[in-house]
Parts: structure tokens; sequence; C-alpha cells
């Protein structure tokens, strides 16, 4: 691919290319798919910690996603291997040395596909969830059932 400069575009991974962030070679829509773009979106607002970030992920999702710590490592080891991510080694205050994870400015450019993928989804679940709704008879909906109607809740 050119840029519009004439010079090549470097090669990139997009969030929906390989192995994205879903398990089995897809994006899914589950939970476990929405891995990488919370990190990226946690590390978008400040540098943190591997065992901060399992905090800062559960607060930016009200508890709904809760990652496990050795597949967040794996994952920030992958993201540093593409240059996504950057850590550095710091001393504890009381305690070992820690590493601190950075998005760097290719991360940024990753977690904008991520943007643009995820308002394609909400888009086509908004289209799903009209769609069941008309197929069901009047008054039965995911609320009779505790749940609820909003694909954006």
């Amino acid at each position: 691919m050119v840029e519009q400069s004439g010079r090549p575009e470097p090669a990139r991974r997009r969030c929906c290319e390989g192995n994205g962030g879903g398990r089995g070679g897809g994006v899914g829509i589950g939970r476990g798919s929405l891995l990488e773009p919370t990190i990226l979106a946690a590390l978008a607002r400040s540098e943190a910690h591997g065992y901060d970030l399992v905090r800062i992920i559960e607060e930016m999702t009200g508890g709904d996603l809760t990652p496990d710590p050795g597949g967040l490592y794996r994952m920030l080891r992958r993201f540093e291997a593409a240059g996504t991510v950057i850590s550095t080694w710091e001393d504890g205050d009381a305690g070992p040395q820690r590493r601190a994870y950075t998005l760097t400015d290719e991360g940024r450019v990753l977690l904008g596909h991520w943007l643009a993928h995820l308002e394609e989804r909400r888009r086509v679940l908004d289209v799903l969830i009209d769609e069941v709704r008309a197929g069901l008879p009047a008054g039965e909906n995911a609320e009779t059932e505790g749940g609820t109607n909003d694909a954006r809740t």
C-alpha cells in the first residue's frame, strides 16, 4: 500500500485481521474478544503496570470484563512485539521492579481501527436486536427475563 506522499505505508495489522482479539482466528463479539481494545483503551488513558491494568479494566467496564492476569500479560507481550506498546522497568516502592506499559503511536492507530470495528459491530447488533424484537410476540423481550433491550448498555 502507498501513502498519498508516494512513500510505502508500513504494514499494519488491523484489529479484525489475523487473530484480532477473538478466539478461533476471528473477531467475535464475546467478552473475551474485547480484551484487546480494552487494554489499548486503558493504556490510552495513561501508562500502567499489569495488575493496575486489571483494576483499570474492571473499573472501565463496571466489572463486566475481568481479565485473567496471565492472558493480559501474554497480550501485552504480543503488543510489545508488534510495537503497539512499550514497557520500561521501574523500581517498586516496597517491592520488586515492575514493568510500566505505554501505548505507542502504532498502538493508537490500532485503537482507531478497533473503534471503527466496534462501531460497525454495534450497528450490526442494533439491527439484530431490532429484528429479534420484531420476531417476538408483544410483551416478550429481554426485560421480562431480567436483561436489557439496549445493545449499547
